[in-house]
């Protein structure tokens, strides 16, 4: 028996002024040479062989079938009939080990192939005579033949008992893949809901706060009202602008600064990290009849407002 010296590499502990690295470090191992597999080597050859027939069978058929189809773009229609029926060998070799599963694309090879010799045929007769025809079509038909005896010599014949036992476990394998495509679409059904539902909160938070907007500016609620004096100037004010009536269709609009509201005033303010005394000193400075006493309420009231917000 022959040998072969295979260098190798392996990790070995090496210390350096107390400090230990794996480092690696090469050794040679002694492996027995297999032989050469000759049965490979042949099958390998064989197939090649094949394979340079079935390339000159394509040819042959694509400039056959091409003339029947009068030339130019019927020589790529040509190729369909020779290249369908190789390409349904690529499944009946996967399906190798499943004898129910191979013997579909096996008929469709020989149905494909039967095909492409009948139409070399037609081809052959209006060419030349039947002699012409029969060896065209023949070309096609030898190529079938010869992959049918490759794949014959490589087929994994199983008897019943072992044949069920490949099926079982080709289910096992099945399952676990129709079980993760499962949960990779369920997956992303859960995310596009998510998703929409994230949207349409924040929508709804965008309109919630833009009402909120229009009623500090437009509304005033029934505790401002029971706070307020009165006879407050700015109460007053704010009464008439609620009861103005609304501008008529097809009348011009005058642009006009709406009344000042206290509340909303000292919302901005707070908001703007202003304090107490920093609010209300703002606020008598914008509207100097305001009674201070009102304004200070009304800053405590909002200032206690946005402190349980806060904490919400």
């Amino acid at each position: 028996m022959k040998f072969l010296t295979e260098t190798r590499t392996r990790l070995v502990p090496r210390t350096i002024d107390g400090v230990t690295n794996e480092v690696p470090e090469p050794y040679t191992v002694r492996m027995p040479k297999l032989p050469t597999d000759k049965d490979r080597l042949a099958l390998i050859g064989v197939s090649g062989l094949v394979l340079a027939l079935t390339l000159v069978a394509i040819v042959w058929s694509t400039y056959s079938i091409g003339q029947l189809l009068g030339g130019g773009p019927g020589y790529a229609a040509g190729t369909v009939f020779d290249v369908a029926w190789l390409a349904v060998l690529v499944l009946e070799w996967m399906a190798r080990f499943d004898p129910a599963k191979r013997e579909f694309p096996r008929k469709v090879g020989w149905g494909l192939a039967l095909v492409a010799a009948g139409a070399i045929f037609l081809e052959g007769q209006l060419a030349g005579g039947w002699q012409m025809a029969l060896i065209g079509a023949a070309v096609s038909i030898v190529a079938k033949v010869l992959w049918w005896a490759v794949f014959k010599h490589i087929d994994k014949d199983l008897s019943p008992a072992d044949a069920a036992w490949v099926a079982a476990e080709m289910s096992k394998a099945n399952a676990k893949l129709a079980i993760a495509g499962a949960r990779r679409q369920a997956a992303k059904a859960e995310v596009t809901a998510r998703l929409e539902l994230l949207a349409a909160e924040r929508a709804l938070n965008e309109i919630e706060g833009l009402d909120h907007f229009a009623a500090d500016r437009s509304a005033i609620t029934a505790e401002q009202a029971r706070e307020h004096d009165p006879n407050d100037p700015d109460f007053k004010l704010y009464n008439i602008q609620l009861e103005a009536p609304l501008n008529r269709a097809n009348t011009v609009h005058e642009q006009s600064e709406p009344a000042a509201n206290i509340a909303h005033l000292a919302r901005v303010e707070l908001k703007a990290g202003s304090s107490r005394e920093e609010a209300v000193e703002a606020i008598l400075a914008r509207l100097p009849d305001a009674k201070q006493a009102s304004v200070e309420a009304t800053v405590r009231r909002e200032r206690n407002k946005l402190d349980r917000a806060a904490y919400r």
